[in-house]
């Protein structure tokens, strides 16, 4: 019947089938072979949003899992896993599962770790979701978080011509920015943003911010702050 028996097959066997959601062969090899598995099934499993899976190696296993279960399943926003781990296992998550969630836009997730988990985030939540343009996001985490973000933010928003995600944080947040906004804003040719920078917020034309431009064929970018000061922009 297990023809195949003395064949080679590492615990890698049975950690595949489960990460991927196979349960018939998943079943096969813990009837039928000795090496087993590790953790890395029911992290896997649960990542990828196979609660069935999770909940056989559960009942049927006692490996267990880590926190990459639950932080991959709150990234991948599988909401009903990360309920279930939380009800019924004890690792836990990391502050990488609402920084993950945040990021990729699953407000539903991000509110159920806060509601219910007590490890938080970081200031990488909020940075994400406004370079991921996840404005509901990014809004609720201003409102109901305190980690907030970084200058590297603004920086970034500034440097991908997000001039609505630059206005939103220089209207709802402190950190600010550095002069680095204004250097990656001007590389990239993103006058709108270069001139809210200017008139906006304390920052001023470096030199390196005008060489980038300069640099890369944005002659707007080089004329706008002499425009601004005679008043012309």
């Amino acid at each position: 019947m297990n023809a195949n028996c003395d064949a080679p097959v590492s615990t890698e066997a049975m950690d595949l089938a489960a990460t991927n959601g196979h349960n018939d062969r998943l079943l096969w090899l813990h009837e039928n072979r000795f090496e087993g598995c590790t953790t890395a099934a029911m992290d896997g499993a649960a990542s990828n949003g196979h609660l069935s899976v999770v909940e056989w190696l559960h009942l049927n296993r006692d490996e267990g899992c880590t926190t990459v279960a639950m932080d991959g399943a709150s990234i991948k926003s599988h909401l009903k896993v990360v309920q279930w781990l939380h009800k019924n296992r004890s690792e836990g998550c990391t502050t990488a599962a609402m920084d993950g969630a945040a990021s990729n836009g699953h407000l539903d997730v991000v509110k159920w770790l806060h509601e219910n988990r007590t490890e938080g985030c970081t200031t990488a939540a909020m940075e994400n979701a406004v370079i991921n343009s996840r404005a509901k996001v990014a809004r609720w985490l201003n409102e109901n978080r305190t980690e907030g973000c970084t200058t590297a933010t603004m920086d970034k928003a500034a440097g991908l011509g997000y001039l609505g995600a630059v206005k939103w944080l220089h209207k709802n947040r402190s950190e600010g920015c550095s002069f680095a906004a204004m250097v990656n804003a001007a590389s990239n040719g993103y006058v709108d943003v270069v001139k809210y920078l200017l008139t906006n917020i304390d920052q001023e034309a470096s030199n390196a911010a005008i060489a980038a431009a300069a640099e890369n064929g944005h002659a707007l970018v080089v004329k706008l702050p002499a425009c601004i000061r005679g008043g012309d922009g």
